[in-house]
């Protein structure tokens, strides 16, 4: 069964609604560098993909609230992201646990196609994906960046929170190699009508201008 994502803050805390300017050279269709709303968002994105535990379960409450205030309609999140989140929580906070946790690893954990791990889309079972692997881990070690769980560096929920707390210039690094994997797991969510694709569209709008990467 997949690891829950241990729960950092709900918010980060920040002095101002805003990030370090990414370097010159990116990749252009990015949103880099992120407002400090659309990074906490990704944070608690990462806690939406989280498998629903008794913490996780009892925490949708606060959640809920954390998402409210970060799509203010004032905020900087994107309006597509706001929408699909909207969604999401209309089913997400009322759903039974029980419920809840078999949708979860029916759709995450027994179908290859939606599971969380964006190089698997691109590269399988093969020797090259190990390297990308290593080069992720290598990013967020640069970074300083320690994961809250055991799961490999290219686990969303894993990539979302370091995409809420990195410096745009490694996080452009990071996306380089987790597109399209990205893309492609929403595509299968999308395509099995899972109330899960509203948080993955949601993280593509907050990351990439545009619809899609």
């Amino acid at each position: 069964m997949t690891s829950s994502v241990m729960s950092p803050p709900l918010v980060r805390p920040r002095s101002h609604d805003g990030a370090v300017v990414a370097e010159s050279g990116h990749d252009r269709r990015t949103r880099l560098p992120l407002s400090a709303s659309q990074a906490d968002l990704l944070i608690v994105a990462s806690l939406l993909l989280a498998y629903p535990d008794d913490d996780v379960c009892a925490r949708r409450g606060d959640l809920a609230a954390a998402v409210a205030q970060l799509i203010e309609p004032s905020g900087t999140v994107p309006s597509s992201a706001k929408r699909a989140l909207r969604r999401f929580l209309t089913w997400w906070e009322q759903a039974d646990p029980t419920i809840l946790r078999q949708d979860y690893v029916a759709t995450f954990d027994t179908r290859r196609g939606s599971a969380l791990y964006v190089t698997y889309r691109t590269h399988g079972d093969q020797r090259t994906r190990g390297q990308v692997l290593h080069n992720m881990a290598q990013i967020y070690r640069r970074a300083g960046f320690e994961p809250t769980s055991d799961e490999l560096p290219d686990h969303l929920p894993t990539l979302c929170q370091f995409a809420g707390l990195a410096d745009p210039a490694l996080l452009a690094e990071a996306l380089d190699l987790a597109d399209p994997g990205i893309s492609g797991i929403h595509d299968c969510l999308t395509a099995q009508h899972s109330p899960w694709a509203d948080v993955v569209a949601a993280i593509i709008a907050v990351l990439w201008k545009g619809d899609r990467p």
